[in-house]
């Protein structure tokens, strides 16, 4: 095999590490479940999976219900995409993980 093609194998086939990463989280609004992202698709992405599973666990923690039933304000189904919207591996497990499913 030619070195271009090696290359153009390559190219389409390595895993390419993510620009960035948000955390994507799910809250009812007039009882209608919307989704949202922080930071926003509009702003600069947070640099760190970790970084971005360390703010997920906290906006977990900070809008949590006690109730079975989804809070006012509560977050629900909490988890880390990268900037094409794919999820990213909890950096602990290395398996999908979503916080507070719902």
């Amino acid at each position: 095999m030619k070195i271009a093609e090696g290359l153009k194998i390559i190219e389409n086939q390595w895993i390419q590490k993510p620009k960035g990463f948000r955390v994507k989280y799910q809250k009812f609004v007039n009882l209608e479940r919307l989704t949202e992202y922080s930071p926003g698709k509009e702003d600069s992405l947070l640099d760190s999976d970790v970084t971005a599973w360390r703010y997920a666990w906290k906006l977990f923690m900070s809008t949590r219900s006690k109730s079975n039933d989804i809070a006012e304000g509560e977050f629900i189904n909490i988890g880390v995409v990268d900037e094409s919207d794919h999820p990213v591996h909890y950096y602990v497990t290395g398996k999908n993980q979503v916080l507070n499913p719902k």
